[in-house]
Formats: C-alpha cells, sequence, structure tokens
C-alpha cells in the first residue's frame, strides 16, 4: 500500500494537538430542528426545519441539508455537525429524509424525485424564491437528480457538494463482484442505492445528465478529501481500492468529476470527517454567500473529462466468497515488496484468518470489532476487519486460511512497492451486442501463460448472490494481456473479475487482481431506474 501520506498524517497530528492547546470559544448548541411528519407510515418524505437563530437575516441564504449512503438527517444534527456551526452562524436551517432512512437505501431517482418535492416546501416555507443546499457523498446526485431530472433547479441557487462521487466509486464495483459480493450480501449492503454507485452504472448518468441545461442553472461547488480514519482503519484500507487520492470512500477524481462545477477544496480528512463542521465549516461557510453563476476561477478544465477508454492501475490481491468450514486461498508475492498489508473482512466475529508464508510462518490476524463509527465506509460498514502487517514479505507462494461456518470473507492485499499491472478498458457504457476489449500491461514483466486463467463475468444484481454467468478467455499479444468479447445482451451493469500472473526480471511470480465495472444499456441508451 502507497503511504506517502504518512508524513502529512504525523504533521496534521501535531497541528492537532497544538490548536487544543488554544481551543477556539464553545459555540451554543442548536435547539432540535422541528419535524413536519409527511409521512406518517415510515420517515421516506418527511422534512425538519431548524430553530431561527436570533441573529439570522434575510441576506443570509436559507440551507438545506442533504445526506448520504444509508444516513438520516442526523449526519447534521450531531455532535460536531454542520447544524449547530450554521445556526451560531445566523443561518435558517432545513433537514430531508431520504428513502435511506427507513433502512435500505434508495438510488437517485427514486431519492431525486422526493428531494425535488421537499426543496418546494422549504423555499415556501421560508417565503425564499431559491436556496441552498449542502450535501455529504451520495446527498449530491440526490440532489443533481431532483434538480436537473425532477425540476427543482429554479428554486436553488447555489449546492455544495461534500465528496460526493460524481463518477461512482469503485467500492461499489466492489459490492457487487465475484470477490465481495458474498459478503456484501449476508452484511445487506446490496440495495439500489449502492448499486446505482456503480462507476459504469454512474458513467450512464453523467450522459444523460451533464449534457442538460438544467446541470449548469445552478452553481456547484465540489470537495474532496484525501485522508483516512487512522492506519488499519476501514477508510485506510480502502485506499487500496480507489485509484489515485481518495478519502477512503470516493476517489479524488470522482469528487471532482463535473466538469462545469467548481472547486472547492481538498483536505487531508476521511469521508466522514468531511461533513463535520470543525473540519470544513469554514471552508464551506463563505461559498454560500456568492450568488453569481460566472465564477470560473477554480472550474475543472475540460482536459479532465473522461474519455471513451479508462487507463487504472492495479496493485491489489483480491478473494472472496462463501465460508463453510475451512477455505484456502493461494496468490504469489514477489520480492523487493516494501510492506504487504491484508485486510480480510467478514460478517462474524467467531471467523478465524490466518496468513501462511512459503517457508511456513504463520501470521494471525489481529481482529477488529464490529464498528459504530459513523467514519467507516457505508458499503461495507458492519464487516468484521481481520487486519494483517507483514514487512518485507519474502517471495514465493503465500496461503491465506480462513476458518468458520454460515459466513463470507472479502480479502483486500495491499502491496507496497513492488509490481503494478495497468488496466487499459476500451469503455465503461455499451449497447447490447457490442465488442469489447481490456487489456493488461505489466512493463517489462512477462505474463504467465501456464497460470492465465478465465475471467469471471458477473451480473450485479440486489438480493442474490454472484453467480458466474460467462467466462472470458484471454490472450497474450504483443507483451499485453487482452481479452476481447461481446457484451451480453441484457440490460444492467456487470464485473469481469481475474487474476494476472506476471514473472519479474528475477524469474518470480506474482499475483494482481482486476476488476472490470461496465454497463449494458436498453435500447433507449438507459439503465433501469
Amino acid at each position: 500500500m502507497n503511504q506517502k501520506k504518512a508524513l502529512s498524517r504525523l504533521l496534521a497530528a501535531v497541528t492537532l494537538s497544538t490548536a487544543l492547546v488554544y481551543p477556539q470559544a464553545a459555540s451554543a448548541a442548536a435547539p432540535a430542528p422541528v419535524l413536519h411528519d409527511d409521512n406518517p407510515s415510515g420517515h421516506f418524505g418527511d422534512w425538519y426545519t431548524g430553530a431561527v437563530p436570533p441573529n439570522a437575516s434575510d441576506d443570509k441564504p436559507v440551507i438545506l441539508f442533504v445526506q448520504g449512503l444509508h444516513s438520516s438527517y442526523k449526519t447534521w444534527y450531531t455532535t460536531d455537525g454542520f447544524y449547530d456551526a450554521a445556526y451560531n452562524a445566523g443561518y435558517r436551517t432545513a433537514f430531508v429524509q431520504l428513502k435511506d432512512a427507513d433502512g435500505t437505501g434508495g438510488n437517485m431517482w427514486t431519492n431525486g424525485a422526493k428531494l425535488a418535492e421537499v426543496i418546494k416546501k422549504v423555499a415556501d416555507y421560508y417565503g425564499v424564491s431559491k436556496i441552498n443546499i449542502i450535501a455529504h457523498s451520495k446527498g449530491g446526485i440526490d440532489t443533481q437528480t431532483a434538480l436537473v431530472h425532477y425540476g427543482a433547479h429554479p428554486y436553488v441557487n447555489v449546492v455544495h457538494q461534500l465528496s460526493t462521487p460524481n463518477k461512482g466509486s469503485e467500492l461499489a464495483d466492489m459490492a457487487y463482484s465475484n470477490w465481495a459480493g458474498w459478503l456484501a450480501d449476508i452484511l445487506g449492503k446490496k440495495d439500489d442505492a449502492v448499486y446505482s454507485l456503480q462507476t459504469s452504472y454512474m458513467a450512464n448518468f453523467r450522459s444523460q445528465t451533464d449534457n442538460r441545461a438544467e446541470s449548469r442553472s445552478t452553481k456547484t461547488y465540489m470537495a474532496a478529501g484525501t485522508g483516512d480514519d487512522g492506519m488499519f482503519s476501514p477508510t485506510w484500507f480502502a485506499h487500496a481500492v480507489l485509484p489515485g487520492e481518495d478519502d477512503g470512500a470516493v476517489s479524488v477524481d470522482s469528487a471532482f468529476g463535473l466538469t462545469y462545477g467548481i472547486k472547492s477544496f481538498t483536505k487531508d480528512i476521511s469521508h466522514g470527517q468531511i461533513a463535520k463542521a470543525s473540519h470544513t465549516w469554514d471552508l464551506v461557510e463563505p461559498k454560500l454567500q456568492k450568488a453569481s453563476i460566472r465564477e470560473h476561477a477554480n472550474k475543472v478544465s475540460k482536459d479532465d473529462k473522461s474519455k471513451s477508454s479508462t487507463v487504472e492501475e492495479s496493485s491489489v490481491i483480491l478473494r472472496g466468497g462463501e465460508v463453510e468450514d475451512n477455505v484456502t486461498e493461494t496468490f504469489f508475492l514477489e520480492s523487493g515488496i516494501d510492506q504487504f498489508n491484508l485486510d480480510t473482512m467478514t460478517s462474524s466475529e467467531d471467523t478465524v484468518v490466518t496468513l501462511i508464508s512459503p517457508s511456513g510462518k504463520e501470521y494471525e490476524a489481529d481482529r477488529s470489532e464490529k464498528s459504530d463509527s459513523e467514519d467507516e465506509p457505508e458499503i461495507f460498514k458492519d464487516a468484521v476487519h481481520h487486519f494483517i502487517e507483514v514487512e518485507e514479505p519474502e517471495a514465493g507462494e503465500w496461503t491465506l486460511q480462513v476458518e468458520g461456518s454460515d459466513d463470507a470473507f472479502f480479502m483486500v492485499g495491499s502491496v507496497d512497492g513492488g509490481e503494478e499491472a495497468k488496466v487499459k478498458a476500451s469503455k465503461k457504457v455499451f449497447k447490447k451486442g457490442d465488442k469489447a476489449k481490456i487489456s493488461v500491461d505489466l512493463g517489462k514483466n512477462e505474463i504467465d501463460q501456464s497460470l492465465l486463467e478465465k475471467a469471471n463475468l458477473t451480473r450485479s444484481l440486489n438480493g442474490e448472490k454472484a453467480s458466474v454467468l460467462d467466462e472470458v478467455k484471454f490472450a497474450v499479444k504483443e507483451d499485453e494481456l487482452t481479452g476481447n468479447f461481446t457484451v451480453p445482451t441484457k440490460p444492467g451493469v456487470y464485473n469481469l473479475s481475474f487474476d494476472v500472473t506476471g514473472i519479474n526480471e528475477d524469474g518470480e511470480p506474482f499475483t494482481r487482481s482486476i476488476n472490470y465495472n461496465f454497463a449494458v444499456t436498453n435500447s433507449d441508451g438507459e439503465l433501469e431506474k
């Protein structure tokens, strides 16, 4: 795993310690918000209005807060929440309950339609023509859907996103992969919300949204995080799966994924911390006062716009599946690795995870308890994490043993300082019958054809365990591993999961895992809503 952030974390800790010596004056806790119970049988569609602060004025916009995946309005009404900060700064506020507040998450179409209704209600309640919105994570996508697709754009002046996965999240891809699908199903994390956050689903959403004039009628600020919640935390291990810099749930590239959006800030904090007032209120609040849509200074360059082809790098090894009694998985590591970090997630605390080196040395995992932390990535929240760290691991075949019953596991092995596989795919969204191509380049290393396996093709489905629909054959051509295939005829989202084994200059084999997420649209170029 890339530990380039270690020094910056140490400096941040020193800065925090210094700040605690000179604490800021305490702010008053805001009175409880008032419920507008528009859904007596549940929470979906309910909304709240915050107390009007004594220093409120018509010069300050009304703020509607929109939370993210599997969250409720309490994201904002909590210790170190934005509600207290906004109240003390003199803002009138409102909150909304989306489908996620009733249990399973809603996709952007379900949540966006209801949010559009609430936006109009909030504007009417306060007697204003336009309001501003602060949205965390998927709440930014739900907000954009309400504005662009459900007619709420005339009622909103400014949207400030906080780590919104505008291009989706690879963690959502993983939830439906051949490796992690079993565990995600047991944890109950495969629902309409997670499904819609897959990167190919979001690529299709962008094609339906970004070319509409309504997408530019509201000024949208974007913010990204690059931190985590500490070494061996779930957000720390998520860095292995997410491309480039990220906050443990959303990559910076995805957070800044609107070509017409305005970059607000990037900060070395986690996905949960970015919605905490002490971390970001002072960065968000000044943007709320800017009414002009003409700001261009930090606008995303058109060069950042996604191209038809995608190129990613992989330095991870992935394993997963059902656990009944004893499960054994193997993989190869090369010499010269600085550190190998392993996070094996299970649903049961009774499941035992052991890593065995080529020479027979056994490494017992350090187990975490199930976390209630608001900062843990929602997609694998409630999982038990089994951590193993190996400094300068020996070269050869390693073995993972998982012992348990009625369980499932998902292993993420992150290689720090080793070889990388460069993956190139033709595109993310196809029409039925299209030809697709994916290639893997291992640089100066050879590809071991004797260990070449077929790639498993699975379809993303809610409420069902991952099952292999087909296998894609690969061949070595011009030092690249290439797979050509015809995409399925049934519209939906799919994952192509496989390992590639390379041989380095010393003749040592090494394993890297690839997951390619793509979508097949219907005749109208859309996916199921």
